[in-house]
């Protein structure tokens, strides 16, 4: 039997099929510039799969899209997807921080893997993917290569601002003032990771500890949030999945209740 989950977010869409616990297909489209209409993106992931559309027992939907995923048969927040895909990829994560385009989350799971507190937070702050696209075409680098950049420095460049046009502000002022790159990138991913530390206050991380999300690709981050927390970080093998995957789950989960 198949299901899918789709997870529409505010850049990327991300779809999941399984073949009972397999998964048969994984798909990250970026709705921006490739494809910004759900249905198009699950039928051309199921044409992929080699699939029909009504071979599939069960869609779930989640992200900020999914209200206009109408051919799902169910939607269901990102928290619980995300807290659902984590423990496929990991039975004993007990702490998830999944940073999103748009958003940072930190998820914290019970013994039994429920979510049992989250914190998140506002869309202005320094702490989301957008933020750190937004600095990269600021800066003329490749988004890609910011981690590796910023690991490189010997000093990090401060930038203090919680709102990314202010943050803008000082960047373009450090650049000006002549301070290499790579001390402004690291100084950039400080920002962000303090963001994120800010929303660890508001909750009990434990161990194991995943990152979730686009932004789990970046290294400079990564190491940032282990050396602030002090606990090593489990990354998925395809971060974006993540949620999609859970929702693929949830609806396999509904099929069998």
């Amino acid at each position: 039997m198949y299901y899918a989950g789709i997870d529409a977010g505010a850049i990327n869409t991300a779809v999941v099929i399984l073949d009972g616990d397999r998964i048969i297909l994984q798909k990250v489209v970026n709705s921006l510039t490739d494809d910004p209409d759900p249905l198009r993106i699950m039928n051309a992931a199921l044409e992929e799969a080699g699939l029909e559309g009504e071979e599939i027992d069960g869609i779930v939907a989640t992200g900020r899209g999914r209200g206009i995923c109408l051919f799902a048969n169910k939607q269901s927040p990102e928290v619980i997807c995300q807290a659902r895909g984590a423990l496929y990829f990991l039975p004993t994560a007990r702490t998830i921080i999944n940073l999103g385009a748009e958003n940072s989350r930190i998820i914290c799971l019970n013994d039994s893997g429920k979510v049992k507190a989250f914190a998140a937070n506002d869309k202005c702050a320094a702490g989301s993917g957008l933020f750190l696209d937004s600095m990269a075409d600021l800066m003329g680098i490749p988004v890609s290569e910011m981690g590796g950049l910023a690991l490189n420095a010997p000093s990090a460049e401060g930038v203090s601002s919680r709102c990314a046009v202010f943050a803008e502000s000082e960047v373009i002022s450090h650049i000006h003032r002549g301070v290499p790159k790579e001390r402004i990138l690291a100084g950039l991913h400080l920002a962000v990771t303090d963001r994120i530390m800010e929303l660890s206050q508001k909750v009990t991380i434990e161990p194991a500890l995943m990152v979730t999300g686009g932004v789990a690709r970046n290294r400079a981050i990564i190491k940032d949030i282990e050396m602030k927390l002090g606990l090593s970080v489990y990354i998925p093998p395809g971060p974006q999945i993540v949620g999609a995957l859970g929702a693929a789950l949830l609806a396999q989960d509904q099929a069998g209740s």
